[in-house]
């Protein structure tokens, strides 16, 4: 519901802000006064294009905001849910138009694109007339309309899941098959890659080892040398530290008999000798392990050279080669289990789409039915609204592909999360002319009473919460003003409904009735828009039953129809 409509510095419009309710809101003022302004001022805020004419003169930018009541349904959460935050106040849009050309829009004092502001204007307002900001004008909304009119809710979200499903498996499928075609190209390089790594085989910390042995082959000759040395210099050698501590032992064995302090000395020096003596049998033992291996060395080298190699290619380490190795030894395991994987998801996504055709089937044939219900529906009104001898009709169409996933009997079809059918409504309101789309009936006044017929008939169906009619009583006047003020009122059940109107009939079925009119303010000219009273009602009715000069029997008759 549209609460709040404020306008600054448009056209005609210095400053207006009214408070608008819900049910069926009437608009009336003389003709000039500005009424039609107000509904332009509000298309603009539904994302329609503009220039900078509509800017009032001596101002620099136009602006106009409305705060909507926004209810849940299916259509916003599926288009808006994740890109407008509502607050407890609801949604504030505003559009401003500077004179440099820039417009500007934003919701809740977000700045959005423009874009943006017309999805949102297309889900919270019908502007009906002159104007062209009209759902029902758009065929994409036309199949919605019929299955919300007469369509099991149920089965079209089973359709929904069904297709939800099928398009799912359809991309796991074709995901797999890519994948086992890489694979499969790639079988080849990965079976050489792993025997290439499996022949190495190289084990934990085998590099290190085979590293410290080439060390100790290439300075072999050194060991020995110095080992030698090191063993003569310790015990095998003339006045080797062995001998000399031998001596200083038994020098310090005498003079403990003298003092015993030396005999702790002597028995350091005695563990001196034997650690080293012990020192010179390592070097004996190390020495006896050591020899050059010519065969041996470049045995180690080669190996160390293979896995310099190995990982150049697969890894900076004899680690990461191995796992390289584990992951191409499970991508094999993998080529050889795909095709399984690939026939069970084949399996599977044939059932879906059985399933789906079905469905799709089903839901055709049920759309059918309704078409008869809503087509002779929709005649009684616009009979009932004088547009006499029309016709509606509604074309339910589907694309036939060869390659279609969706099979009924022997032909193919295109799917969608809507099944395969596409719908249009046609209108023909002259006899011997076939029904045309609606989007091609020229006149304001006939487009309006159209739309109130499929309104009038569709308002279960219809989730779109606010409705404007302007230029609905055009060609219309007595008994057929007076059901189309019914069917207004009928359909403000259910939606709030802004409707402006030069008839009495229609005037008198309004809930809040708003008078719009021009004042001259400094030498200059105003629209103003306020709310009548119920007394100020009886007498803006009176003038549109006898003009200015308002009788008593304008009166009368202006309290019968406010009465009635």
């Amino acid at each position: 519901m549209l609460k709040k409509l404020y306008i600054k510095d448009y056209a005609l419009i210095d400053e207006l802000s009214v408070n608008l309710g819900p049910g069926l809101n009437i608009l009336t003022g003389e003709t000039g006064t500005g009424k039609s302004i107000i509904i332009g001022a509000l298309s603009l805020l539904l994302g329609e294009r503009t220039n900078t004419d509509v800017i009032r003169q001596g101002a620099k930018v136009a602006v106009v905001e409305g705060l909507f009541n926004v209810p849940s349904s299916s259509r916003w959460d599926t288009a808006l849910k994740d890109k407008i935050d509502l607050t407890p106040d609801g949604l504030l849009l505003r559009r401003e138009v500077h004179e440099t050309g820039r417009s500007r829009a934003f919701a809740n004092d977000s700045p959005i694109p423009n874009t943006l502001l017309s999805t949102i204007g297309d889900l919270l307002i019908d502007l009906h007339g002159q104007h062209a900001h009209q759902t029902l004008l758009n065929v994409q909304h036309h199949l919605d309309y019929l299955d919300n009119f007469g369509v099991d809710s149920g089965l079209l979200q089973h359709l929904k899941e069904s297709y939800k499903r099928f398009k799912s498996l359809t991309t796991k499928l074709e995901n797999h098959r890519e994948k086992e075609s890489r694979l499969q190209d790639k079988r080849e390089l990965l079976e050489f890659q792993l025997k290439e790594i499996d022949k190495a085989n190289p084990r934990e910390g085998e590099e290190e080892s085979l590293e410290l042995e080439e060390r100790t082959l290439q300075n072999s000759e050194r060991l020995l040398q110095t080992s030698r040395i090191i063993s003569d210099l310790l015990y095998d050698g003339e006045g080797s530290v062995s001998e000399k501590l031998s001596a200083v032992e038994t020098d310090l064995a005498r003079l403990s008999g003298v003092d015993t302090v030396f005999e702790k000395w002597m028995k350091d020096c005695e563990s001196a000798r034997i650690t080293a003596e012990e020192i010179a049998n390592s070097f004996q033992a190390y020495v006896s392990r050591v020899e050059f291996d010519p065969q041996r060395m470049e045995e180690v080298r080669e190996r160390l050279g293979l896995f310099s190699r190995l990982k150049k290619k697969y890894g900076g380490s004899i680690e990461q080669v191995n796992q390289f190795r584990e992951r191409t030894r499970d991508e094999l395991v993998k080529i050889e289990t795909m095709g399984d994987e690939i026939e069970e998801i084949a399996n599977e996504l044939e059932e879906e789409q059985e399933k789906l055709s079905n469905l799709c089937r089903n839901v055709s044939e049920l759309r059918k039915k309704t078409i008869s219900e809503l087509t002779d529906k929709t005649i009684k009104v616009m009979e009932e609204l004088g547009l006499k001898n029309s016709m509606f009709d509604v074309v339910l169409k589907q694309k036939e592909e060869s390659q279609g996933p969706v099979q009924i009997e022997s032909r193919h079809y295109g799917v969608s999360y809507r099944g395969i059918d596409s719908a249009e409504f046609l209108i023909s309101l002259n006899p011997g002319e076939y029904p045309k789309s609606l989007s091609r009936i020229a006149s304001g006044g006939e487009i309006s009473r159209i739309m109130l017929a499929l309104k009038a008939v569709l308002a279960e169906a219809d989730e779109i919460p606010v409705l404007v009619f302007d230029e609905i009583d055009t060609g219309i006047s007595g008994r057929i003003a007076h059901v189309v003020g019914k069917n207004l009122r009928e359909v403000a059940k259910k939606h709030q409904v802004i409707c402006i109107t030069h008839l009495p009939q229609i005037a008198s079925m309004g809930e809040l009735h708003f008078c719009v009119e021009k004042k001259v303010k400094a030498n200059r000219s105003q629209t103003t828009i306020r709310p009548l009273k119920t007394e100020e009602k009886v007498v803006e009715i009176a003038k549109l039953i006898g003009g200015e000069e308002i009788s008593e029997s304008a009166i009368q008759s202006a309290r019968e129809l406010l009465g009635a």
